[in-house]
């Protein structure tokens, strides 16, 4: 796997401030556990854009495709291009994670628990990476984020090619994760999307990875495509 440094596209009209070098490493392609060593430890999906039944909303201990989960119903508009303020919260005092979109609130308790349900040998204190993958495979749809915020750390905007699966991995020593975390940022949707109810999906994911980092400066285009540098 290369390691790139993302000129990480904003998806809005001007010139996003670059994060400090200090901050974090994005690197694209890449996931936790990518290296070789790694646990999702919570994470947050969003999914079937085309309103075909079942809930759109999970919420937990990866991996979300199996129980303990929390889930709820959200009915997406898609016909024209809509935004979605969204919030991914791990809430240390109260052991438990929270997520905001569309209105409404999901919150999965009981967060240590249900790590050693699922098999989990990390927890919070093993916090040292995020994940953002983006699933856009519904060909003409639209599907991504911008002002993405972590901990105060601006990340900017989110995008991947159609139809295609992408994935970025985000780390450094700023990032504090430990002792709870808070994620936003907006998502934004316009269909077609097919009656597949995860072949566009976005995950959000927060957990342990075993390789080392070195800060290296993250910078941004205004532009509505994605750059590199590669290293």
């Amino acid at each position: 796997m290369r390691r790139l440094t993302a000129f990480v596209c904003a998806l809005v009209v001007g010139v996003a401030t670059a994060v400090p070098a200090s901050a974090v490493e994005i690197l694209l392609g890449d996931y936790i556990g990518s290296s070789g060593t790694g646990e999702s430890l919570a994470g947050v999906r969003f999914r079937s854009f085309a309103n075909t039944g079942g809930n759109e909303n999970y919420l937990g201990v990866p991996s979300l495709g199996t129980l303990p989960r929390a889930e709820r119903g959200i009915t997406w508009t898609t016909n024209i291009l809509t935004s979605y303020d969204f919030t991914f919260q791990y809430d240390q005092a109260n052991d438990k994670l929270v997520s905001t979109i569309a209105g409404g609130t999901l919150e999965s308790p009981n967060w240590s628990a249900d790590l050693i349900t699922k098999g989990k040998i990390k927890g919070a204190s093993d916090l040292n990476a995020f994940q953002i993958s983006i699933g856009n495979r519904d060909t003409g749809a639209d599907v991504y984020l911008t002002d993405v915020v972590l901990d105060g750390i601006a990340l900017g905007g989110f995008s991947t090619l159609n139809p295609s699966y992408g994935n970025w991995l985000v780390t450094g020593p700023d990032m504090n994760l430990t002792d709870g975390f808070t994620l936003t940022g907006t998502l934004w949707l316009r269909g077609p999307f097919s009656t597949s109810q995860e072949n566009s999906v976005v995950n959000l994911t927060a957990g342990w990875d075993g390789r080392g980092s070195s800060p290296v400066p993250v910078e941004y285009s205004s532009w509505g495509q994605l750059k590199f540098l590669y290293r």
